[in-house]
C-alpha cells in the first residue's frame, strides 16, 4: 500500500514507500469503440463527462453568446468549460445552417464549425457533433434543425403553436407532417429526397473532420420525432428510424471509416416513457457497423413540476436498464443529454442520485447545457452558468465530482457517495478500481476537483505510483505489478494537508 498527500495550490508529496511517477497527463483524443468501452488511441477507457453547448439559430454561435462575440470570446467559452472539469462538449450543428438551398452546403458554416473543433482541441476536449433539430425547423412553431425548403408549411400558421407547453408543438399538424414527409423520402424541390439531402450534408461534414483527432464523433440527430408513426410503438423505430440510421452511417463510412457514429431511439419511447428497450435493439443494425455508440437522453418523467422520490426511484431501475439494452446491442452507451430545471423541488438531491447511478454503472454522461442562451427559441432554466456567466449554485458543484477521465485498462468500480447534506461534499472519499485487460497502457488518469477537496487530499493506492498536476487537477496513476488497481482519495478535513 501506498499513501500520499497533495494540496491544490502547493503540490506536497509525502512518500510512505514506493516512489512518485513523474508522468504528466497527456491529451489522446481519437476515439474507437470495442463494443463496451470507448477508448483512446492507447486503447485507454474514456470516461465522458460531458456538455451540451447549444447554438440553434443563426449565426450559430455558442448560445449564450451575443451575435458580436469574438473569436476570443469562444475560445474563452471553451476554456472555461474545461476548467470546470469537463472533457466533451456535445456540440450542436444545424441541418439549415448547412444546407441553406437543396445542394448548396454552406462552407463558410462548415469553417466557423472547424474553427470551434479546434478551440476544442486547445483545451482538450473532445467533440462530438450533433446534428439537432427540435420541432424540425426553426420554421415550425420556435424549432430548430431542417432548413425551410424541406418543411411542410402547408396550413400552418404560428398562431397554432403554443408558447406555455413548448413540447406540445410537436402535435401541431404542419410539424407532424413535416416528419412524416422525411421518414417518407419525399422529394425536396430539386426532386432529390429529403433523407438523401441529409446524409449528403452529413458525407461533406464527415469528410472534413475525417482525420480530425479531437472528434469524439458524429451524432446522426437529436431526438428523432416519429411523425405519423404510432408515438409509442417500435414500428417507428424498426420501419423508419433504422433504414434512415443504416443510409447516413453508410454515407459517412465513405469517407471516414473510423470515427464514432452515435445513434438515439425514439424520442417519445425514450424520453416520455422510459422505455429504452427499443426497436433498434431487434434488428441487425448496431451489428452491421463498426464504432457505433447508443446515445438516449435522460429526463425525469415529472420534469416541470416538482422531482419525487418517485423520479429517483425510477433512476435506480431504467439506467441499468440503459446498460442491458446496450450491451445487448454489442454498443457502448452515453447519455447525450440530462438535466432538469434548478427551479424544481428536490432538484439537488434527484441530480446527486443519478450521478450517482451513473457511477454504479460507469456511464458516460453529457449535461444539458452549460450556459443561459442569449438567442434562443426554447429557453430553459438548466443550465450550469446564468446569462451574465455566474455559476448556478449547487448544480456545479454537483456535476463537478471526481471521475476516471482515462483509464489504462477495464473499469470495475467507481464510489463516490455524497449526499444531498453539502457536508458531504467535502468530506466523501473517492474509490476507483480497475483491472489489467491487455489493451489500455500509459497513465490512467483521475479529475480532481479542489471544490469538493478544499483542503486538499490524501491518496491510498494498491500499487504502482501517483502524481498530481495542479494545474489541471489530473492525479496520474503508474500500475504496480498487480492485475487489479484500487485508487482511493481522501479530502483532508479542517485544516490543509502540510504533511512533513
Amino acid at each position: 500500500m501506498k499513501v500520499y498527500a497533495f494540496f491544490f495550490n502547493f503540490l506536497l508529496l509525502i512518500v510512505i514507500s514506493g516512489c512518485i511517477s513523474s508522468n504528466t497527463p497527456t491529451a489522446h483524443y481519437t476515439a474507437w469503440s470495442d463494443h463496451n468501452w470507448i477508448r483512446d488511441a492507447q486503447g485507454r477507457v474514456i470516461l465522458i463527462h460531458g456538455i451540451n453547448v447549444s447554438q440553434k439559430l443563426p449565426p450559430y454561435l455558442p448560445d449564450s453568446l451575443p451575435p458580436t462575440a469574438t473569436t476570443s470570446d469562444v475560445e474563452t467559452y471553451f476554456t472555461n468549460i474545461k476548467h470546470a472539469g469537463f472533457n466533451a462538449v456535445r456540440l450542436i450543428i444545424i441541418w439549415a445552417g448547412l444546407e441553406p438551398t437543396p445542394g448548396t452546403i454552406n462552407q463558410q458554416y462548415l469553417e466557423q464549425i472547424k474553427q470551434e473543433v479546434q478551440m476544442c482541441q486547445n483545451n482538450g476536449l473532445y467533440v462530438l457533433l450533433d446534428m439537432h433539430q427540435d420541432l424540425y425547423s426553426q420554421s415550425l412553431c420556435y424549432g430548430d434543425g431542417a432548413p425551410e425548403w424541406a418543411c411542410d408549411l402547408s396550413g400552418y400558421n404560428v398562431s397554432q403553436c403554443n408558447t406555455s407547453n413548448w413540447g406540445l408543438n410537436y402535435l401541431v399538424p404542419a410539424v407532424t407532417q413535416s416528419f412524416q414527409n422525411f421518414w417518407d423520402d419525399k422529394q425536396a424541390p430539386d426532386g432529390v429526397g429529403l433523407q438523401e439531402h441529409y446524409a449528403s450534408v452529413w458525407q461533406h461534414v464527415a469528410n472534413m473532420f475525417a482525420t480530425n483527432t479531437t472528434i469524439l464523433g458524429y451524432e446522426i440527430m437529436n431526438e428523432p420525432y416519429p411523425g405519423r408513426y404510432n408515438l409509442f410503438s417500435t414500428d417507428f423505430e424498426i420501419q423508419a428510424l433504422v433504414p434512415f440510421y443504416k443510409k447516413v452511417v453508410s454515407a459517412i463510412r465513405k469517407v471516414d471509416h473510423s470515427h464514432l457514429v452515435f445513434f438515439e431511439p425514439s424520442v417519445t419511447m425514450a424520453n416520455l416513457l422510459h422505455d429504452y428497450n427499443t426497436g433498434i435493439s431487434n434488428t441487425t443494425f448496431s451489428k452491421e457497423f463498426d464504432n457505433l455508440v447508443f446515445a438516449p437522453h435522460y429526463y425525469p418523467l415529472s420534469s416541470g413540476t416538482s422531482i419525487s422520490t418517485t423520479d429517483i426511484s425510477a433512476l435506480q431501475v431504467t439506467i441499468p436498464i440503459i446498460a442491458q439494452v446496450s450491451n445487448a446491442m454489442n454498443s457502448p452507451y452515453v447519455i447525450g443529454e440530462m438535466g432538469l430545471d434548478h427551479n424544481e423541488n428536490n432538484s439537488a438531491a434527484y441530480m446527486i442520485a443519478l450521478l450517482n447511478e451513473f457511477d454504479k454503472e460507469i456511464t458516460n454522461w453529457m449535461y444539458w447545457e452549460y450556459r443561459t442562451a442569449f438567442l434562443s427559441n426554447n429557453g430553459n432554466s438548466m443550465p450550469l452558468l446564468d446569462s451574465s456567466g455566474i455559476p448556478i449554485f449547487p448544480i456545479i458543484d454537483v456535476l463537478s465530482r471526481p471521475y476516471p477521465v482515462l483509464t489504462a485498462g477495464t473499469p470495475v468500480s467507481i464510489s463516490y457517495p455524497i449526499t444531498t447534506d453539502p457536508t458531504t461534499f467535502t468530506t466523501t472519499a473517492f474509490t476507483y478500481t480497475y483491472r489489467e485487460d491487455g489493451i489500455g497502457y500509459g497513465t490512467t488518469e483521475i479529475f480532481i476537483p479542489g471544490i469538493h477537496f478544499p483542503y486538499g487530499f490524501t491518496v491510498t493506492t494498491s500499487d504502482g505510483s501517483v502524481s498530481f498536476d495542479p494545474a489541471t487537477d489530473i492525479l496520474s496513476y503508474t500500475r504496480g505489478l498487480k492485475h487489479t488497481h484500487t485508487i482511493m482519495v481522501e479530502p483532508c478535513t479542517g485544516k490543509p494537508c502540510y504533511m512533513f
